[in-house]
């Protein structure tokens, strides 16, 4: 046998095995092939076909094939949940502000609200626009259109017993057994004004307003105020010593100094009198109404300038309503200032 010959068949023998090595992986991957595609149908037919507890096939919906309309009823019905808790939420913000608009309105009312017994200051709207202010300082640190003094549960007093300074002291200074307010309004309008303030009665009980004296300072000038008596006389008092205050009285005729020779009058009433040749004698100015304690006009108070005003209210031992039947009974006092009508 030649050489060639011999090489030939070495190399056939030789490449036999690597041809059925070749031959074996092709198969192996073609196997490999038509077993993933066997395992993807069957992973769509496992898809198209359910179980159901009886062991049966249950068949999807056409409509379910589409992958698009169940994204779409995904995104719709998670649209639905989202608007549902915006509403909710809207509905809860909806719930605190109608809380916060009747807190705030129970607030505004209650700041015009008097309860028993206090003493209510207050500007009205059109005057608190223009720019007139109340303060218990003058210098103005709070400019305010309503102040408010604390109610008093008061034993009567006589008017004797009030601070020789009540005057002098800002903001709310009540004594014992009286009521004292003094503050400050001012014209910030840049014109000059012309305003009327009043003091009312609103309620009362027990008839407490019969046996209820008032003394207004304004400017440093006072008047002493109470309710006509029921003889149809102003309340009048006596002492041997000289009254408070005589001399800063607006009205100076409401003091006098009397001798016995007045008709009706005995040192019994005449505070610890023992003779009644040189006593002295306080009128107070009759209430206004049943209603209206007092008034007063303020003309032509110029821009920057201001009013100072001190009330003292307190329950007169030595007026003839002021008896047990009053006890417990309280008076709603409100001051009040506005324009002049035309």
């Amino acid at each position: 046998m030649s050489d060639k010959g011999t090489k030939d068949l070495d190399m056939k023998d030789i490449n036999v095995p690597e041809e059925n090595d070749k031959n074996k992986k092709d198969k192996n991957k073609k196997e490999k092939k038509n077993k993933g595609k066997r395992n993807r149908d069957k992973n769509v037919q496992d898809k198209d076909n359910i179980d159901n507890p009886d062991g049966k096939k249950i068949r999807r919906s056409f409509l379910s094939r589409f992958d698009l309309l169940n994204r779409f009823k995904h995104w719709y019905m998670g649209g639905i949940s989202i608007t549902r808790s915006m509403f909710r939420v809207r509905a809860a913000w909806q719930g605190v502000i109608i809380i916060t608009a009747i807190l705030t309105i129970l607030f505004i009312l209650s700041s015009f609200y008097t309860g028993a017994g206090e003493f209510v200051i207050s500007l009205d709207s059109n005057m608190s626009k223009d720019g007139f202010y109340l303060a218990n300082r003058d210098s103005f640190e709070e400019k305010l259109v309503c102040l408010r003094s604390e109610a008093v549960v008061a034993d009567n007093i006589n008017v004797f017993d009030i601070a020789n300074d009540v005057d002098e002291v800002d903001g709310v200074h009540d004594g014992q057994n009286y009521v004292a307010h003094t503050f400050y309004l001012t014209n910030e309008t840049g014109k000059t004004k012309d305003y009327q303030w009043s003091i009312n009665i609103r309620r009362s009980s027990k008839n407490a307003e019969k046996a209820l004296w008032v003394m207004v300072f304004v400017n440093g000038k006072q008047t002493t105020y109470a309710m006509i008596g029921d003889n149809g006389e102003p309340e009048k008092q006596y002492s041997i010593y000289e009254f408070p205050f005589t001399d800063v009285a607006s009205t100076p005729s409401q003091y006098e100094t009397i001798s016995n020779d007045e008709a009706g009058i005995s040192k019994d009433e005449v505070s610890y009198a023992q003779d009644i040749n040189f006593a002295n004698k306080l009128t107070a100015e009759p209430f206004v109404s049943k209603k209206t304690i007092c008034n007063g006009v303020r003309e032509q108070i110029e821009n920057k300038e201001v009013d100072k005003y001190t009330v003292v209210m307190w329950y007169e031992g030595e007026d003839p309503d002021c008896t047990d039947d009053i006890i417990g009974g309280w008076v709603e006092v409100y001051m009040g200032f506005d324009y002049i009508e035309d």
